[in-house]
Formats: structure tokens, C-alpha cells, sequence
């Protein structure tokens, strides 16, 4: 049984390129075993205003242990100047899909 755990970082990007270049780069340095990328809409404020705009999300699969580095590269890499980052702790994953995410990002 692999007693590590995995955890998901969301982040969210202006469009489909950055977050192509992001989900690739986090796989290929081994900082993410798998990334998941929908277009949405997104409503917030910003700088005083509300905005309403059209962004991609990124779910970022990773482990506990290889998250700091992929905060660390997401945010030395997001084209945001503050990048969303929130993390949620997976409770329940199966244990050969754990085993699998340890080995991608090992």
C-alpha cells in the first residue's frame, strides 16, 4: 500500500496556450503525474472592477511531497501576476492510481 497522498492544484490561465505549456511542462519535470485542462468562465474583481472572462482551468495531479516544487514552478512560470494555486488533498484514490501518480512524478 503507498502511504503517501495525492493532492489536486487547481490553477486557472488567460488561455488554452498558457495552460498547454504549464500541464506540459509540470509532466515532462515530473512535478505533476497528469493535468486536466477545461475552458470556463470566470467572474471576479480585479483592481476594483468586476471582470467576466473566459480562462482555462488546470488540474494539477500530484503528490503531497512534489507539491512545493509545483507551486514554486507554476508560480515562477504563470503568466498571472497573482496565479491562482489551491490545493485539495485527495482523500479517497484508488491504490493502484496512487502508486502510479508516485512513480510519475518520482
Amino acid at each position: 500500500m503507498v502511504a503517501m497522498k495525492g493532492v489536486i492544484l487547481i490553477s486557472t490561465y488567460p488561455d488554452e496556450a498558457n495552460a498547454l505549456k504549464a500541464a506540459r511542462g509540470a509532466v515532462d519535470s515530473r512535478l505533476a503525474a497528469c493535468v486536466n485542462i477545461a475552458r470556463i468562465r470566470s467572474i471576479y474583481r480585479w483592481e476594483g472592477k468586476v471582470e467576466d472572462a473566459e480562462e482555462y482551468i488546470a488540474f494539477f495531479k500530484t503528490t503531497e511531497d512534489s507539491l512545493p516544487r509545483l507551486k514554486e514552478f507554476i508560480s515562477s512560470t504563470h503568466p498571472y501576476r497573482v496565479p491562482e494555486m489551491v490545493s485539495i488533498t485527495m482523500d479517497s484514490v484508488s491504490e493502484r492510481y496512487m502508486a502510479w501518480m508516485v512513480e510519475s512524478v518520482s
